[in-house]
């Protein structure tokens, strides 16, 4: 294929008949492209919440001790290419081409009908085109992000990463990884490998047992970040600064790190303080703390309390824990606010509602629908919410919810899913 356009089309259109792919089936499919990147160092990320900004973090950190990094994230708001990212940049059109087109060759050395059976998901398609970029890009190291679990996730076919991650464990993707937040923690577990160190963030007693008793059987050493390592912190509409303070064993910050950030999203003070850490466990004494800290000041994670336009914000939180954290940051900061929501059916909406609701931290509500065949529409949402002391708008699109939010002399939060910030993204791309 010549087109960037067909490549993508022929990407979301991947058979779904298709007999579900195992994690062996993967290897099989990377070890037919020559296993490309094997020998890269790799830092492999997990966990419900948080993980995409986590490996965003960790790269640029890496990327200012010099060395060459590769990010794998997803899922992305506008592009396929927001997905592949080599030294602070995203994957030209024309190298995106070239690796699709090498993955697809490769795909169809099986005969007819195997090929129906053996064919790539659509993730595994794409990590295995980050694969073979990283490969051709001869980088130092790629951090990967779980698309979802991580026992069962196509980027967990590495036997030796450098590192492995676990950011925030909450309930999400209950059909696939479980109902309990054990059963959860125990997929999240999956990518632990023999001798490689952990990187946890303290996610309290049920998911802990779960994480280190596996970390134990696999001779793991786990560095957990808590939250009395993130200290005293200030904000305001444009920032966040905090001090951090770790010391476990003979790993430890010189001093507290004061950390900057250029957002106002209290939450990143976690996924920052674990790509801190993360980074000097890789480094180990080559990390330096004025290059770390200065990186981490220089840029935030797409879709993530991202002001897309004046006045206007898009938050990916999409389950209960990541609305909770974004409601957290949105409570600090002063002046009328409207939050404009839109949630898919296999997520608990109405618990994100009423959350929203109760916070009382926005004087109107706007539902809308989601461009999306996974939508939940705005009037059932309407009908879950029940009565409220917040002003309730029930709109078809996102257009008009954005429309009726500009009548209010007010700071607009976009929330609910990522499929949701991505239609905003665009639409605001779109009017620039």
């Amino acid at each position: 294929m010549k087109d960037i356009k067909e490549c993508e089309e022929y990407l979301l259109n991947i058979p779904k008949f298709k007999k579900k792919t195992l994690l062996s089936d993967t290897k099989r499919f990377y070890e037919l492209l020559g296993s490309p990147g094997e020998n890269i160092k790799k830092i492999h990320v997990a966990g419900t919440n948080g993980k995409g900004s986590t490996c965003f973090y960790i790269s640029r950190i890496l990327k200012a001790h010099g060395l060459k990094a590769g990010l794998f994230t997803s899922p992305h708001l506008v592009s396929m290419k927001e997905r592949f990212v080599f030294d602070g940049e995203l994957i030209t059109d024309e190298e995106f081409i070239e690796i699709f087109n090498k993955v697809k060759s490769r795909c169809e050395m099986f005969d007819d009908e195997e090929r129906a059976a053996m064919h790539p998901s659509f993730f595994e398609f794409l990590f295995l085109m980050f694969m073979e970029w990283m490969n051709k890009k001869k980088a130092d190291v790629v951090v990967l992000e779980t698309g979802l679990g991580g026992m069962l996730d196509a980027t967990n076919i590495f036997e030796r990463p450098d590192v492995c991650v676990i950011c925030s464990v909450g309930m999400d993707h209950t059909k696939e990884l479980g109902n309990t937040v054990e059963s959860i923690a125990g997929q999240k577990a999956g990518i632990i490998k023999e001798n490689v160190p952990l990187v946890l963030w303290d996610n309290g007693e049920a998911v802990n047992n779960v994480i280190v008793k596996k970390a134990r059987e696999k001779h793991s050493k786990v560095f957990m970040l808590k939250e009395k390592n993130i200290k005293d912190f200030a904000c305001d509409e444009k920032h966040i600064a905090f001090s951090l303070d770790y010391e476990y064993d003979n790993l430890k910050f010189v001093h507290d790190l004061s950390v900057w950030l250029p957002t106002p999203a209290l939450y990143q003070r976690i996924n920052s303080s674990l790509a801190l850490l993360t980074s000097k466990v890789f480094l180990k004494d080559a990390f330096e703390e004025k290059k770390a800290l200065e990186v981490l000041k220089e840029g935030y994670f797409h879709g993530r309390f991202e002001e897309v336009e004046r006045g206007f914000f898009v938050d990916g939180a999409h389950n209960e824990d990541a609305v909770l954290r974004l409601l957290e940051s949105v409570g600090t900061l002063k002046g009328k606010k409207v939050i404009i929501f839109g949630a898919c059916k296999d997520k608990d909406y109405e618990k994100m509602l009423k959350l929203i609701a109760d916070s009382k931290h926005f004087d109107t509500i706007i539902l809308t629908n989601i461009d999306s065949a996974r939508a939940v529409d705005s009037k059932t949402m309407r009908e879950a919410l029940g009565d409220t002391d917040c002003e309730v708008i029930v709109t078809d699109s996102l257009r008009e919810a954005i429309d009726k939010s500009k009548t209010f002399d007010a700071a607009v939060y976009i929330a609910g899913s990522l499929y949701l910030v991505g239609e905003a993204v665009s639409i605001f791309q779109a009017h620039k």
